[in-house]
């Protein structure tokens, strides 16, 4: 209430200074109603009156105010007074200066005088009547004082009764606290004993890991180990019979030789034992052609081909025979017997219809056993022996697809035109042309056989093609 007060004091203040100021403005707007002799002149009467009026008015409104508020007393009273006759007096001064400066004359002077005097018996005036103030404030505070005691008892009682609850509270609140911290722990502890619980099994699976992973490589590692021992054996055993067999192959007269690679159905190259490749042709038989230069594949070529290559990879032994006569012929392949342990690759071969006997030199040595293993596809129409007129059998070699369909009316016209000798004498074709069935009829006449300009040369004969036929 005390700043509402001071408030007001100071909108007394503005509106004096307001009544001031119109004052003023009529004086010098409305020159000629101040006018004397041709200069402006001071309306005393005027200003004091409007001087009088802004102090009564002032006085009056804050006396009101202090009578009728019960917050504020006649100190406050004297105070707003006091301060609002000061603001006055400085107002008074800055407008005086500021009149001077601009119209060279002081209208305020006595107004300055007069405010400066009331200021000064108000100031003592506020002094004098302070302590008779004070007293009654005094006894005023006293009768309050009691009052307030019983009211500070009041308030006291009151006061503990809202502490005594209030500790009741703060009692209640500690221990609800207490009860959750508790609780909090216990479930710490627990977390952490989980947590231990699985860190010792996550532990106890790691040894176990290790554990078992060590076990497994020492399992691995003696496996390993025993695997390289069971191949060692292995090896030194295979090593040892291969050296027995080699020993037995020469005394038996085989020689042992190491595969390079297959040529066809009846040629081979090998590694004889100071590691020279040597070219084989395998001796009585004949197979159907898959790399001649000059003629394309013929049936059951690759299957006697790819028959040979697995025989001679199944891992053992590989030796070779050479029979009487003749160890090589004119291309520089060796004449052999060509053996896989104690297995004859030529009869395996003429038994499953491979091959056929066939280029029957001087080297005769296993004919007549070649010939009843042929006898048995033959019998059974298997391999070349299942295409009719397919095996050149009145000559050497395979007849083509275009031959195979005449080779019977050719065979029978052959027979009807010819005349054969057991004995080594020559057949006469009708026209005088000598005719030969096969390499053995023209070698008993020709034993180095005839080439492509002899009347009886035969492209079937010429199983090369290299336009000598029955060449030994």
């Amino acid at each position: 209430m005390l700043v509402l007060f001071l408030f007001l004091a100071f909108m007394c203040f503005v509106v004096s200074y307001l009544v001031f100021s119109f004052y003023l403005h009529a004086k010098y707007t409305d020159k000629e109603a101040y006018m004397e002799k041709g200069q402006l002149v001071d309306d005393k009467k005027t200003m004091l009156g409007a001087f009088i009026f802004c102090i009564s008015f002032s006085i009056i409104f804050l006396l009101i105010i202090t009578m009728v508020s019960s917050t504020v007393g006649m100190q406050d009273f004297w105070v707003a007074i006091v301060l609002y006759l000061l603001v006055s007096y400085i107002t008074s001064l800055l407008t005086a200066r500021q009149q001077k400066k601009k119209y060279q004359r002081n209208d305020f002077k006595r107004l300055n005088r007069n405010s400066l005097i009331l200021l000064i018996i108000t100031f003592i005036f506020f002094g004098v009547t302070d302590d008779s103030i004070e007293t009654s404030s005094s006894e005023s505070t006293a009768g309050e004082a009691v009052e307030q005691t019983e009211e500070v008892d009041e308030e006291e009682t009151d006061q503990a009764a809202i502490e005594k609850e209030k500790k009741a509270e703060e009692k209640a609140a500690a221990e609800r606290e207490k009860e959750a911290e508790a609780e909090k722990e216990k479930a710490e502890q627990e977390q952490a004993a989980k947590e231990q619980a699985a860190k010792e099994k996550a532990e106890k699976e790691k040894q176990e890991r290790i554990a078992q992973e060590k076990k497994e490589k020492e399992q691995a590692e003696k496996e390993k180990a025993e695997k390289e021992r069971l191949e060692k054996e292995k090896a030194e055993q295979e090593k040892a019979e291969k050296a027995k067999a080699e020993e037995e192959a020469k005394q038996s007269g085989l020689i042992p030789v190491t595969l390079y690679r297959v040529v066809d159905g009846d040629t081979v190259d090998v590694f004889d034992e100071n590691g020279e490749v040597i070219k084989l042709r395998l001796l009585l038989i004949d197979t159907p052609e898959t790399v001649h230069p000059r003629k394309p594949v013929e049936p059951f070529g690759p299957e006697a081909s790819a028959r040979l290559t697995e025989l001679l990879n199944s891992g053992e032994q590989l030796s070779i025979e050479y029979d009487d006569g003749a160890k090589t012929d004119h291309y520089d392949r060796h004449l052999v017997y060509l053996y896989v342990g104690d297995t004859s690759v030529h009869e395996v071969l003429l038994e499953e219809g491979l091959a056929r006997v066939g280029y029957i030199y001087e080297q005769q040595r296993y004919l007549d056993d070649f010939r009843a293993k042929e006898q048995i596809a033959k019998d059974q129409q298997i391999g070349i022996w299942s295409l009719p007129g397919y095996v050149n059998e009145a000559g050497e070699g395979f007849n083509s697809e275009s031959e195979t369909e005449s080779t019977v009316e050719n065979e029978s016209s052959t027979s009807n035109n010819s005349q054969t000798s057991g004995s080594g004498e020559v057949n006469t074709a009708p026209g005088g042309v000598e005719f030969f069935n096969n390499c053995t009829e023209l070698n008993a006449v020709y034993p180095d056989g005839v080439s492509s300009a002899h009347a009886a040369y035969q492209s079937k004969m010429d199983r090369d093609k290299d336009n000598w036929a029955c060449e030994k």
